[in-house]
C-alpha cells in the first residue's frame, strides 16, 4: 500500500453519506473476521453470505467506516450508501494498492475451454519479445519472476489488486488473465480495461451457478464490456456457441478466427504429424506457417487466438515465431507422458463434454491402433453435464469411468449419474478407486494405442467428502508406467 488516504467521494456508484460528509480510509476489508482498527468494512451481497449482516461485527473488530448498498440498522459509525458494493470492492482495492494496473497493459481470455492454452501461448510470445509478463490463471498466478500454485482461476478484486502490484514490483509491464464467467458474473475485473481480449468457447458449463445456459453466455459476454474503447474482441468461428452468440456482439467491433471459411484471421491449411501439427495463418499482414507440439483442431483455434491478440498488441509475425519456438509445455494440457512403453499416454484437463470431444478427435490423428479413455465426473458441480461427457466418451475405443473430485456427493453416484449417458450396446468399465482406473487402462494398451487421463490435468490434489488427498494424475500414472515396464522386462527375462 503506498499509505494514502483514499476517498469514498472519488469512488464510483456513490449515492449518499450518513452521519459523515465523506469516508475514507487507508485499508478496505470485506471479511468482518480480519477487520482490524481503522478499517473500512465493505459489505457485499454474496451468493450465500450476505456481507451486509456482518457489518456490526466488522464495526465491533474496530472498523471505522462501512460501505454497503443499503442503511444498515443499529451501526454507529459512518457509512457510505453505494449503488454496487462489488464495483466500490473493486475500485477501492485498486486504489489501496496504489492503481498498479495503470502501468499495466492487461489482456484477458475467457470461454468454456481452451483459456490456459491461450494464455501461456501468448506469454510465450511476449516473454520471447522482451516483454515481462504476470499472468493469473488456472494453473498458476505469476509476477513475471516468480510463480505460486493459483486458487482460483481469477482471484477475488482484492487479491487482483495485490497480484496487479506485485507485477509492478517484478517491473512487468504486461499481463494476461484467465477470466472465468464467476469472475465477470462477480464483477471481480470491473475496475480496469482490456488491451486485447479473446472469446474461446461457449458451451455447457458451471450450470450449478449460472443455472442456465443463457445465463453462462450473458456472462461470457461481459469480456466485451472490458475492452478499452474501439479494441476488437476476437472470437472464435469455429465454436457453435461463438456463432449463436455473435449476433448478441452487434455493437462490439470483432474479429472472427478458426478454421471457417468466412473467418477473417483464417486457418487456411493443417495438417497433423506425429508430434503435433503444421498450421498455416492467414494474418492481416500474410501468410504465417506454424509448427507446434499442440494437438488437433481445438489447439489450433487456440494458437489462433493467442496470435491474434499478439497482433493487436503489436508483435511482429518473426517475433511470434520465435514465441511458439520457445513455448514450454503446459503442465496438464496434452502433457505426453514418455516412456519406453510400447503406446502413448496424454494428461489433460477435459472436463466438459465438448473438451473430451476435442480431446479424443484429437488423440484419433494421431492413434494407429486404440483410443482407451479414462475420465470421470466432479461432485456438487453441474450434475446435468455427466451424461453428456459418457455421450463424448463413446468415441473412444475402450472407455474407463472412475471418480474424479467426487467432493462432498457419493462417487458411485457420480459414476451412475455419468453412465445414463451410454447406450444399451456401449461398452464400459466402472471403477470408482481413480488409481486403479488408470492401472487398468495401461495394463489394457496394447503397442500403437494411445491412452488418454482425463479431467483432472495438472490438478495434484483430489477432493473426497471431507478429505484433500494427495493425488496427481501425472505422478500416479508415471509411477504406474515404470511398475508395467519393469514387470514386462521380468517377464521377458523369465521367457
Amino acid at each position: 500500500m503506498d499509505g494514502d488516504t483514499i476517498s469514498l467521494r472519488d469512488c464510483p456508484g456513490v449515492i449518499s453519506f450518513i452521519d459523515s460528509g465523506d469516508l475514507a480510509g487507508l485499508r478496505f476489508v470485506n471479511d468482518s473476521r480480519v477487520a482490524c482498527r481503522g478499517d473500512i468494512f465493505v459489505a457485499i451481497n454474496g451468493r450465500t453470505t450476505d456481507g451486509h449482516n456482518w457489518a456490526r461485527m466488522a464495526v465491533e473488530n474496530g472498523c471505522a467506516g462501512v460501505v454497503a448498498e443499503h442503511p444498515i440498522a443499529g451501526l454507529h459509525c459512518p457509512v457510505c450508501v453505494v449503488s454496487d458494493s462489488r464495483l466500490a470492492w473493486a475500485w477501492l482495492k485498486l486504489a489501496e494498492f496504489g492503481n498498479p494496473h495503470r502501468k499495466l497493459r492487461i489482456s484477458g481470455v475467457t470461454g468454456t475451454n481452451g483459456k490456459t492454452t491461450v494464455t501461456w501461448i501468448l506469454r510465450s510470445i511476449l516473454q520471447s519479445a522482451g516483454i515481462q509478463t504476470g499472468l493469473s490463471g488456472t494453473i498458476e498466478y505469476s509476477d513475471g519472476r516468480q510463480n505460486r500454485s493459483s486458487d482460483l482461476t481469477t482471484p477475488d478484486a482484492g487479491e487482483l489488486a495485490r497480484l496487479f502490484r506485485e507485477m509492478r514490483n517484478a517491473r512487468s509491464t504486461d499481463c494476461i488473465l484467465e477470466i472465468s464467467s464467476h469472475a465477470l458474473d462477480q464483477k471481480r475485473c470491473i475496475g480496469f480495461r482490456l488491451a486485447t481480449a479473446a472469446l474461446t468457447s461457449i458451451s455447457q458449463d458451471h450450470l450449478d451457478y449460472h443455472e442456465t445456459l443463457d445465463r453462462y453466455r450473458d456472462c461470457k459476454l461481459q469480456i466485451a464490456e472490458l475492452l478499452e474503447t474501439d479494441q476488437p474482441l476476437l472470437v472464435n468461428l469455429d465454436d457453435p456457441g461463438c456463432r449463436e452468440a455473435l449476433p448478441r456482439l452487434k455493437e462490439v467491433p470483432v474479429i472472427t478466427y478458426g478454421e471457417a471459411e468466412a473467418a477473417e484471421l483464417r486457418i487456411s491449411a493443417r495438417t497433423s504429424t506425429a508430434d503435433g501439427q503444421r498450421i498455416r495463418l492467414e494474418l492481416d499482414c500474410g501468410p504465417l506457417e506454424i509448427e507446434t507440439q499442440l494437438y488437433g483442431a481445438h489447439n489450433a483455434g487456440n494458437l489462433a487466438a493467442a496470435i491474434g491478440m499478439a497482433r493487436q498488441l503489436g508483435l511482429e509475425p518473426a517475433q511470434i515465431q520465435q514465441g511458439l519456438a520457445r513455448m514450454k509445455p503446459i503442465p496438464g494440457r496434452m502433457q505426453r507422458l514418455d516412456g519406453s512403453q510400447p503406446f502413448q499416454v496424454f494428461i489433460d484437463f477435459a472436463h466438459t463434454p465438448d473438451a473430451l470431444s476435442g480431446l479424443l478427435q484429437a488423440g484419433r490423428q494421431f492413434t494407429s491402433g486404440r483410443l482407451l479413455l479414462v475420465f470421470g465426473a466432479g461432485g456438487d458441480r453441474d450434475r446435468s453435464k455427466r451424461p453428456r461427457l459418457a455421450q463424448a466418451a463413446c468415441a473412444a475405443d475402450e472407455i474407463f469411468v472412475t471418480s474424479d473430485n467426487p467432493r462432498s456427493e457419493s462417487p458411485l453416484r457420480i459414476i451412475e449419474e455419468v453412465c445414463r449417458g451410454f447406450g444399451a450396446d456401449d461398452q464400459f468399465h466402472r471403477i470408482v478407486d481413480r488409481r486403479e482406473a488408470i492401472a487398468a487402462a495401461l495394463n489394457a494398451a496394447r503397442p500403437g494405442d494411445t491412452v488418454l487421463i482425463a479431467g483432472r490435468g495438472h490438478e495434484t490434489t483430489q477432493y473426497i467428502g471431507t478429505r484433500e488427498i494427495a493425488f496427481s494424475d501425472q505422478r500416479v500414472t508415471q509411477r504406474l508406467l515404470q511398475d508395467l515396464i519393469a514387470r514386462n522386462a521380468s517377464d521377458t527375462v523369465g521367457a
